[in-house]
């Protein structure tokens, strides 16, 4: 039980944290993603001209609507991933002079930055709403394509944390593989419009399973057609990868934190 109060007082301190000293404060929760949404419609829908797919649509706001979705979830891991690389080493007291659980403080950044995208998730809910005209109960299914990318995303983090205690420059490297994971996953284009062989490719990378996941429960408005709603083996390998990120991480994590003190 104190495991969860430290938690939630974390959370609540990280996310206090992120708007201490700003005039607007908690408005740049919401203004941020509607600024963003706003550049991607403009740049890409207007400038570049640029559409989806048939799929689900040609106009340029089912693009940034589709954009923004996947720009929402990439944040979520990438966000988590980068703050958590730093969060032990930045954090010595509580390594050698507090008894302390020391896997709450990557965990604490991973949901910190799942509890700030809740603001971006509701404007891609508005956004789709309004591009396809009305709701979809498909979009029930939204907590099952995101507790997976959470866990996976926590589990990530732990290796991070881990790690950067012992790798001082990993935070760099980092920085710099999570924006080539940003192009090898389909953020700004469509799965289904490359060629077979760079699909195959791609889908080893986790974020594709996720990112494909919610955007048919968001944009197909598969329910009631039950058809046409995602496969359970989908769901399951979100599941899997999610949880098994989790659980090896968590792993890791316990087995190298005995050498933080003796590091930092």
């Amino acid at each position: 039980m104190n495991n969860f109060f430290l938690l939630d007082q974390m959370v609540r301190r990280n996310i206090q944290s992120r708007f201490r000293g700003n005039v607007l404060g908690w408005l740049w929760s919401f203004l941020m993603p509607l600024l963003m949404l706003t550049v991607y419609t403009v740049v890409f829908g207007g400038f570049f001209k640029s559409r989806w797919g048939t799929d689900i649509g040609e106009n340029k706001m089912v693009f940034a609507t589709a954009l923004f979705s996947g720009i929402t979830l990439y944040n979520i891991f990438s966000e988590s991933v980068a703050v958590s690389t730093t969060c032990i080493s930045g954090s010595v007291n509580y390594v050698k002079k507090v008894r302390f659980q020391l896997e709450l403080l990557p965990l604490s950044q991973t949901l910190s930055t799942f509890l700030l995208s809740l603001s971006w998730l509701l404007l891609l809910l508005v956004c789709t709403a309004l591009v396809f005209r009305g709701l979809c109960w498909s979009w029930l299914l939204l907590p099952f394509t995101l507790l997976p990318l959470v866990l996976f995303s926590a589990g990530v983090a732990f290796f991070t944390a881990s790690l950067g205690v012992y790798f001082r420059d990993l935070q760099y490297l980092v920085g710099v593989f999570l924006q080539m994971l940003f192009f090898l996953s389909p953020v700004f284009y469509r799965l289904g419009s490359l060629p077979d062989e760079y699909r195959r490719i791609l889908r080893f990378n986790p974020l594709v399973w996720f990112m494909e996941l919610n955007r048919q429960v968001l944009f197909y408005r598969l329910m009631p057609e039950y058809s046409r709603l995602p496969a359970a083996g989908e769901y399951l390998m979100c599941f899997l990868l999610g949880g098994g990120a989790f659980l090896l991480g968590w792993l890791w994590f316990n087995w190298t934190k005995k050498g933080f003190a003796d590091v930092l």
